[in-house]
């Protein structure tokens, strides 16, 4: 039975303490985090989490940097009502 995204199942952790995942983990690497509460996230990557690759690519880098410069030189601006009105005009 395979699983959809977001899909949940129970199992069974042995005696040696092992679980297993399936075939379509075999040979790859897996992150596991533990959180306060006793939760326990397994994310399949390299070093990295599949899920976070993107953020490493060299223009997405590039983006996120250039992203940060900008916030951190720009005076936040409250004028959400300006934006709302201009959204709707828009339409």
């Amino acid at each position: 039975m395979a699983l959809h995204q977001n899909a949940e199942s129970i199992k069974l952790v042995g005696i040696n303490g092992q679980i297993c995942l399936g075939k379509e983990y075999a040979g790859k690497q897996i992150q596991i985090s533990k959180l306060h509460d006793g939760t326990l996230l397994i994310k399949p990557g390299t070093f990295v989490p599949d899920n976070e690759k993107w953020i490493h690519t060299k223009e997405n880098s590039e983006r996120i940097d250039k992203a940060i410069k900008w916030a951190e030189s720009t005076t936040r601006h409250d004028n959400f009502d300006e934006i709302q009105a201009k959204i709707e005009s828009d339409e």
